[in-house]
């Protein structure tokens, strides 16, 4: 018997539960003087996917532009996930931060069912489904409870171990589900993991669905792409040499099956990259920002220590498919560790195999007569679940906007498609609610971003920068211009005659502008 029993729902039901929390939150009623921005956990990041969302929805096209950017461009952006988010927008007329953020509840589900789908050759004993199911869904480390007393460490050791210890590094299942981009990553994960990497023998329509689900992968997520690549390198490379007799059939077989994905790819990618705009906003795998494997007594905890136990029970009964889980675990961790590598994007796909090898040996630990050790065990191994779900609570309800900027995003919401030039902040808030390109917003997206918010901020308070921003206007054709209140006049006196409407918000003053005057004009 194949499906999962009737109480295994109860896992994905009570994971989407504690996940909304965040969301639900939103419900309530903010600080006086304040807004909610909308988003649950990591705003800068939402807000962008919620602009490619809200893009995707209006014009319902596959191929998407950069609205951080008011440089001309040729859109090139292939965004799968979002695109059937927008699509899912333009069918019921919700909002796109809604769909995005309640896509959550569906995902989850489908990520249980194909997870229970997944572990069968992993874990053939249903106990032990259900308890690695149970692992991945609420298993975890114990940084939680150390987090609150950060205060009393040293301020550099502190500041680092709060974000590289951050549940929104993805170290359990459960803190990686903030993102319902990383639950579909993570689905279609497994549908090409398993027919390449955990099936002694697989069908050529096996093979073949697997490398066009490649495809759907990468341009749902490359980051995750890339570690699947490694994934199937180092597992492959593992089971190559350890086992006997030497199998090169095998590898090669799988090799051959994913080469048209990684050529369609490699084309596409090509393409992609002749254009200047999408070239500049795009990459980011190479960077200083590595995640140590030194926090691991931490992030992993209990977890860790029985995947430990577990790796020994599978070498000791040669498990067929142990040499491919120990090389996915070493897979990530190098790529998370390297210190030329932003690791960081990678970490969330560490978890899940640990829960694989550790499943007997937290079933056995939480189920045996010992109650005292099974509830301590309990506790050790979900307890973070309740400090991820509070600290997602409060962060979402701390993720506020002054309620002038947010009457000025909802006024530009509802004027034409034009360009805008605003303080960083709403640059990058904008997008997501309104169908204009701005200028300088995400942090990531906007190509040489820090650089343009210098500019930003020289512009509005040297007294000698009023040709700067008169140029930039011109060459950006911008047509709305946002500034704080004490820099209005001197904005005001720059750009004159090409200021057709002023709306002041608070301390905010919204310009919209005409048709810019060339120099020569005035």
């Amino acid at each position: 018997m194949n499906r999962p029993p009737a109480r295994f729902w109860l896992i994905p039901a009570a994971v989407a539960a504690l996940r909304m929390l965040p969301v639900l939150s939103l419900r309530g009623t903010p600080p006086e003087g304040q807004s909610f921005i909308g988003v649950s956990y990591l705003p800068k990041d939402f807000l962008a996917y919620a602009a490619f969302i809200r893009q995707a929805s209006e014009h319902g096209s596959l191929l998407l532009y950069n609205p951080f950017t008011t440089e001309p461009q040729a859109p090139r952006f292939v965004l799968l996930f979002h695109w059937l988010v927008g699509l899912g927008v333009r069918v019921t007329g919700v909002s796109a931060i809604d769909a995005f953020e309640w896509s959550r509840v569906p995902l989850v589900f489908l990520f249980f069912a194909t997870l229970w789908w997944f572990l069968r050759p992993l874990l053939p004993d249903r106990k032990d489904r259900l308890a690695g199911a149970l692992l991945v869904g609420f298993a975890g480390g114990i940084e939680g409870w150390l987090r609150p007393f950060a205060s009393a460490l040293p301020e550099a050791f502190a500041a680092r171990m709060l974000w590289e210890t951050s549940g929104l590094q993805g170290w359990s299942v459960f803190a990686g589900f903030y993102n319902p981009l990383w639950i579909a990553a993570l689905i279609l994960a497994m549908r090409i993991l398993r027919p390449l990497l955990f099936s002694a023998r697989s069908s050529p329509g096996a093979l073949a669905a697997a490398s066009a689900t490649f495809v759907v992968l990468f341009c749902t997520h490359p980051y995750t792409a890339v570690g699947v690549l490694a994934i199937l390198g180092t597992g492959s490379a593992a089971a190559l040499l350890g086992r006997r007799p030497f199998d090169l059939r095998t590898p090669l077989v799988r090799g051959a099956a994913l080469a048209p994905a990684l050529l369609a790819l490699a084309g596409l990618t090509f393409w992609q990259m002749q254009e200047p705009v999408y070239r500049a906003s795009s990459g980011g795998v190479f960077g200083p920002q590595n995640m140590s494997v030194l926090w691991y007594p931490l992030t992993l905890g209990l977890l860790g220590a029985l995947s430990v136990a577990g790796a020994r029970r599978w070498l000791e009964s040669q498990h067929p498919f142990r040499f491919e889980v120990l090389g996915w675990i070493a897979a990530i961790a190098s790529l998370h560790w390297l210190p030329w590598v932003n690791g960081y994007k990678f970490v969330f796909l560490l978890p899940l195999p640990l829960c694989i090898l550790a499943a007997p040996a937290a079933r056995e630990l939480l189920s045996g007569p010992r109650r005292g050790l099974a509830l301590a065990a309990g506790i050790a191994l979900f307890g973070g679940v309740v400090f991820q779900t509070i600290e997602g609570v409060v962060s979402t309800r701390d993720a506020l906007l002054p309620s002038p900027a947010r009457d000025l995003v909802s006024d530009l919401a509802l004027r034409p498609a034009g360009n805008a030039l605003l303080p960083p902040v709403l640059g990058n808030v904008l997008p997501a609610y309104a169908p204009h390109k701005v200028w300088m917003g995400h942090w990531f997206l906007t190509p040489d971003g820090a650089a343009r918010k210098q500019a930003y901020v020289r512009m509005m308070k040297a007294p000698g920068a009023a040709p700067e921003l008169r140029k930039l206007c011109l060459e950006q054709e911008v047509r709305y211009l946002a500034v704080l209140r004490e820099h209005s006049a001197r904005v005001a006196h720059a750009l004159d005659r090409s200021i057709v409407e002023r709306v002041e918000f608070g301390g905010l003053m919204l310009f919209v502008l005409g048709a810019p005057q060339k120099p020569e004009d005035r």
